[in-house]
């Protein structure tokens, strides 16, 4: 008996018969509440005013009977219950109240018991009536959620002679219509990859066996197949037999992308010689390579699933690491970096203690991850170049140290030297004193060659933007031109120690004058990654050509072989590349490339 309140609309001429049926009716169920009417014009008042479960009308209520009742309540309540209750009865009438669509004719009888089979009918009429209200609601909201889902929702007989049901979403996923397949329901798979259609077939001869299925395949013709689809199916068994297949269909296009990308991650990854680690936001390492595990010197079981701190407390980091790594993540969380890199100390039982560059960076969350978050450090051994640095470090401070003596203990001498020697010249006139005059004064020159040379092999850790062509000019000024001439056809600007820069054209055009000859002409022009100083002398012959560079090697009577010496370690520092030919007059031609170039210049006719 159900417990949901019925409220009853009585429409009855006979008050007396009203008021009984009320009182049975109420105590046959507390739910049950009856409201009554004299007349069918009554009863339609009723029904517009109140909530009514049913009705139950008399054949004979005065101002219509009840059939024009029931029809009148039809027009408006297609749905409502309605229980001819009369005691007028005949075939006839039971055949008229058929006809209008009334939902139970009961002839009025003698006794009590008249009244539980009209609330039986009552209570049996109410709750078809509220099933088929909940089935068509449940059936509107299934029908929203399919048109409104992603995935190609689909329903077969067993055979799959009969499509029963698919939503809009198979129509852009398949490239086909929907109404083509209601016509021909195999006709998906003309939609299927030819390749991939034998395994469909398969998986459909299982799912109409009892099986349930879950394929992945290759779908759309008219995008070349490109779209892939995971497919999971089921059977729906009545009596032990399979009369239907239900499932779904989610275009997993972009998984299937992400996949292989995260297959060709995978690779990398394993496969990469620096050590990777991952771990998730709560800081618990998730994936470690091949090389991490091999630098670290621990058991790649014994690191998964662990804190981030299972290597201090194996005693493979140490404090300074520790706090060195913390930095490094909090510039990550504080400044908003993308990554940041700081040099580690770690102590391997496998490899003894190492010098490791660590990368951190923040690992994006992951929309499909079962984990989020978190940070990728990847790990580089630098031992070696470690140490190369600082024996070069200690080699520069050497080499700065002897520059100095040199300078110092050097110069003193030579300048007593030439203060006697113009002593010497006021008291004597001798042609040796001129010899000694310029040997004193080359070795002046040597003393600031070496010295240049020796400073200027220093890598360059800041450059700026260097105008070439009016720097080759200031080198000119400062040049005894002994009536050459300079060319400049270049207007660009690079990236260059100013300084250093000046030294090397100074030096090159130096060059030029001192082996071009008289009336030589020295041309700086412009290469594609670079520039080059070209004259038009005698040249350099090609035996000479591997040679000029060395330190000391010199064709000219006054030089000191350090000029081009310079000029190859000023290029070094820069990280360019410098070569001698020819130029197209003959004579010298000095390229120095791998040069970045900023910009052309504007203002050429302002130079």
């Amino acid at each position: 008996m159900t417990d949901t309140p019925i409220h009853v609309l009585h429409v009855n001429d006979d008050l007396e018969f009203m008021e009984t049926a009320a009182e049975f009716l109420e105590r046959a169920a507390e739910s049950v509440s009856v409201e009554t009417a004299t007349t069918a014009a009554e009863g339609i008042e009723r029904l517009q005013a109140s909530a009514v479960d049913c009705v139950v009308s008399d054949y004979d209520i005065g101002d219509m009977d009840g059939i024009a009742f029931l029809e009148a309540v039809r027009a408006e309540y297609p749905d409502l219950p309605f229980i001819l209750y009369t005691g007028k009865g005949s075939e006839e009438i039971a055949s008229e109240a058929i006809s209008a669509g009334v939902t139970d004719y009961l002839q009025k009888g003698p006794g009590s018991s008249q009244y539980e089979i009209l609330f039986n009918r009552i209570e049996n009429a109410v709750e078809q009536r509220r099933t088929r209200v909940v089935a068509a609601e449940t059936e509107q909201r299934l029908r929203t959620i399919a048109e409104n889902s992603n995935d190609v929702l689909w329903m077969f007989t067993a055979d799959w002679n009969e499509l029963l049901f698919v939503n809009s979403p198979y129509e852009t996923v398949w490239g086909r219509s929907t109404e083509e397949l209601g016509s021909d329901p195999s006709s998906f798979l003309d939609g299927v990859h030819p390749d991939d259609r034998e395994r469909v077939r398969a998986a459909m001869d299982r799912l109409s066996a009892g099986e349930s299925i879950d394929i992945e395949y290759r779908v759309n013709a008219a995008e070349d197949f490109s779209r892939w689809v995971w497919v999971q199916g089921d059977p729906v068994f009545e009596g032990g037999e399979v009369t239907r297949v239900v499932g779904f269909a989610r275009d997993v296009t972009d998984w299937k992308a992400r996949e292989r990308e995260l297959e060709r991650y995978e690779v990398a990854v394993e496969t990469a010689r620096d050590g990777v680690a991952i771990w998730d936001a709560d800081g618990i390492y998730r994936l470690v390579n091949d090389a991490f595990v091999e630098g670290v010197g621990m058991p790649e079981e014994e690191i998964l699933g662990q804190q981030v701190g299972v290597l201090a407390e194996a005693g493979i980091i140490g404090t300074e690491t520790i706090e060195s790594g913390t930095e490094a993540a909090m510039d990550l969380l504080m400044n908003d970096e993308d990554q940041v890199t700081f040099e580690a100390t770690i102590d391997s039982p496998t490899h003894g203690e190492m010098i490791v560059e660590v990368n951190l960076a923040l690992r994006p969350p992951g929309p499909d991850d079962d984990w989020v978050g978190g940070a990728v450090a990847t790990m580089r051994p630098i031992t070696p170049r470690k140490l190369r640095e600082e024996e070069l470090e200690r080699q520069n401070e050497r080499l700065e140290e002897f520059a100095s003596v040199v300078s110092h203990d050097l110069r003193n001498p030579l300048n007593v030297a030439q203060g006697r020697l113009q002593l010497a010249r006021e008291e004597h006139d001798s042609e040796h004193l001129s010899v000694v005059g310029d040997a004193l004064d080359r070795s002046q020159a040597m003393i600031d060659d070496l010295l240049t040379l020796a400073r200027q092999g220093q890598s360059v850790s800041e450059l700026e933007t260097v105008a070439l062509d009016l720097t080759v000019r200031r080198c000119w000024q400062t040049v005894e031109t002994r009536g050459a001439t300079l060319t400049v056809e270049t207007d660009r600007s690079i990236l260059a120690d100013m300084g250093r820069l000046q030294q090397l054209l100074e030096n090159l055009v130096r060059n030029g004058v001192e082996h071009g000859g008289d009336g030589v002409t020295v041309t700086v022009g412009e290469l594609d990654d670079g520039f080059y100083v070209a004259d038009d002398g005698p040249g350099i012959p090609d035996g000479e050509r591997d040679r000029i560079f060395e330190s000391g090697y010199t064709t000219a009577d006054a030089g000191t072989g350090f000029g081009l010496a310079i000029v190859q370690e000023i290029a070094d520092a820069h990280g360019w590349q410098l070569r001698v030919t020819e130029s197209d007059a003959g004579g010298a031609r000095f390229e120095i490339t791998g040069v970045e170039v900023v910009k052309e210049r504007a203002d050429r006719e302002a130079v």
